[in-house]
């Protein structure tokens, strides 16, 4: 299990070196694992900021899974769309969005996928710097795009910058060619949780069903996304079928003996069981929201 407060976890600056996109962001690490059946992920939490310093990128599409939660604000992922402050939007493999421009707000960001679709970690990143310095020396970077010559035509292709990088690094690493899989659904999808009901599942126990999306066939493919309302003392387990992150704005989560503040977040990995309760209170009743993701397995 990993668990994090938010507001200890350490703060990064990103910017154009390391993301090889316009501006940066203010960003904390908050989970991460690569996993013995190839799930490979990072959960962080990035604050973004104005002028010369705004996020952008062109449009593109990843072959990973993303899932995004806007804290405060709202945040920017194409042209006239926004995640605002509380909704979520559910970015399937594939499928193509922006150019985005984020300038203002801050949330939390998950990307994951198996076997080589999403890249953190030493595994990946000891292929890092050589991979841009072959980049580099075949073509170049602008403006979030990765230029090269096509030695057969003479002409000049681009790619985003990001997929170049990722192309480079699998071949690195495992001597194959990287593509990404042709989209299942169309575009982001994006929830409003607010407008969902809660109906009970236990004493004190109340859920929300926001939606199961399917990217990689299989029984136990899909990746789960709702919420968890736990009331003075009551506790929700996290099984162990699958890895899970959660994350709340409320104090008061107890794991473990330990009650938590506010913006905590935990990961209960595959083939563990945790347990999550509401820390109880004399003072008043106790009531708190998890945000709860269920990932993916393959066999």
């Amino acid at each position: 299990m990993q668990i994090v407060a938010i507001a200890e976890a350490p703060t990064t600056r990103q910017g154009r070196d390391s993301s090889l996109r316009t501006g940066g962001t203010v960003r904390q690490t908050l989970l991460s694992d690569s996993t013995a059946d190839g799930l490979n992920f990072r959960f962080i939490r990035s604050q973004y900021q104005g002028g010369d310093s705004a996020f952008e990128s062109p449009k593109h599409r990843h072959a990973f899974q993303q899932i995004r939660f806007t804290e405060a604000g709202s945040v920017n992922y194409a042209p006239g769309h926004d995640i605002s402050q509380g909704d979520i939007a559910y970015f399937p493999r594939g499928a193509y969005y922006g150019p985005q421009r984020k300038d203002h707000g801050a949330g939390l960001l998950l990307q994951f996928g198996f076997h080589g679709e999403h890249q953190s970690g030493p595994e990946w990143t000891q292929h890092r710097a050589a991979a841009l310095e072959r980049l580099n020396a075949r073509g170049r970077f602008e403006g979030g795009i990765y230029y090269e010559q096509d030695e057969a035509t003479g002409g000049e292709t681009k790619r985003d910058a990001n997929q170049a990088l990722y192309e480079e690094q699998y071949f690195a690493r495992t001597g194959r060619k990287f593509s990404i899989p042709p989209p299942g659904y169309a575009e982001p999808i994006l929830l409003h949780p607010a407008a969902f009901d809660y109906y009970p599942t236990a004493a004190g126990v109340r859920v929300k069903q926001l939606g199961h999306f399917f990217d990689h066939p299989g029984p136990n493919a899909d990746i789960r996304i709702g919420m968890i309302e736990l009331a003075d003392g009551a506790s929700y387990e996290f099984a162990s079928e699958r890895a899970q992150i959660a994350w709340t704005r409320d104090a008061g989560l107890r794991v473990d003996g330990t009650t938590h503040g506010k913006l905590t977040c935990l990961y209960s990995p595959r083939d563990e069981t945790v347990t999550a309760s509401a820390a109880t209170t004399t003072a008043e009743r106790q009531v708190i929201e998890l945000y709860v993701l269920e990932l993916p397995r393959l066999d």
